[in-house]
């Protein structure tokens, strides 16, 4: 997974692709997948948008939401340890 990214592109509900600002990539190794944090990059908002990072047998990328309320709140959890973490 590239961490480095500023910026990825999304396509919303109507198919319109959306910059998204990356806040940060993270692994969780118990379930052995990657996910990125991600907010609007042209309005200023508080949200955040926690989304699976997939890369299918072929080598494309994609982010995924996760629909999985139990990976949601590892995810979640996990998220929220580590911006803990940074303001310490």
């Amino acid at each position: 997974m590239v961490k480095e990214l500023e910026f990825i592109y999304l396509l919303d509900e109507e198919g319109v692709e959306q910059k998204m600002r990356v806040i940060t990539f993270f692994k969780i190794e118990d379930l052995n997948k990657e996910y990125v944090v991600v907010t609007p990059a042209e309005v200023d908002l508080e949200e955040a948008y926690v989304l699976k990072y997939v890369v299918d047998t072929d080598g494309n990328e994609s982010y995924e939401t996760i629909e999985d309320e139990v990976e949601f709140d590892m995810v979640s959890e996990t998220y929220e340890l580590l911006m803990e973490e940074d303001i310490e």
